[in-house]
């Protein structure tokens, strides 16, 4: 089974098992990342076509071709629904859980803080302090220093919650776990240095499990992370 998804990615090589016309770039998207995750781990081929909407790259196509999209990827062509439930509804596998009602709930759940939740807090401390973008978010000191307390706030509530946990939902990995690890690589990559990974060992424990599992491995062999955080301060200001 061949699907066509306009995303990008970064750091690693093309592999025929999953993409044909595969191409890389200089900065990752997680969304992307996760995507090629579930299809590894499903099975399914993918094409992947160059999109990077921060850099005016193909913007305008992707926005004619899916409107609705605002120029966010990655995005399916010829299905509206969830693309990662989606994929994970395939083939039977246990992304969604044990396959009952209650534990789907449980994985879509964590989904979806991952998305609305700790990918855009995270993203108000991180985004507006990446440079060389031709569109860069806007940087403002003071909002991208609340991004860093709110985030800081939820990372360590986060950290308790993993002292009792080895998945977030049930005895398997499932997206509950892929979004949340790879999520949390997005600020690993720019803010959460260090010293903030060794403050919290529960989350890189998960963290670490995921990016190992075969599919994780297969779509990402390495994950980038950063010594020391990026300073708040303006990267276009010179």
């Amino acid at each position: 089974m061949a699907l066509k998804v306009y995303g990008y990615d970064v750091g690693s090589p093309p592999n025929q098992s999953l993409a044909s016309g595969y191409l890389t770039f200089t900065q990752g998207n997680p969304r992307t990342r996760i995507v090629r995750s579930i299809a590894a781990a499903q099975g399914i081929e993918i094409e992947l076509s160059e999109s990077i909407p921060r850099q005016n790259i193909n913007r305008d196509f992707l926005i004619s071709r899916f409107p609705r999209s605002r120029g966010k990827i990655p995005v399916l062509e010829g299905h509206a629904v969830t693309l990662t439930e989606y994929l994970a509804k395939l083939k039977p596998s246990n992304l969604l859980g044990d396959g009952s009602v209650e534990q789907e709930a449980e994985v879509l759940s964590w989904v979806n803080w991952a998305n609305q939740e700790l990918l855009m807090i995270m993203s108000r401390w991180f985004l507006p302090l990446i440079p060389g973008l031709a569109r860069p978010a806007p940087y403002n000191k003071a909002a991208v220093e609340t991004g860093k307390e709110a985030t800081i706030a939820i990372l360590d509530i986060h950290e308790k919650m993993m002292q009792r946990k080895e998945y977030l939902v049930g005895d398997h990995i499932t997206l509950a776990d892929i979004f949340v690890a790879i999520y949390l690589s997005r600020g690993m990559e720019r803010v959460l240095d260090a010293e903030w990974r060794a403050r919290h060992p529960e989350s890189m424990r998960h963290f670490n499990m995921v990016a190992n599992w075969g599919p994780v491995k297969q779509a990402v062999p390495h994950f980038t992370f950063i010594e020391k955080e990026s300073p708040n301060v303006d990267p276009y200001s010179q």
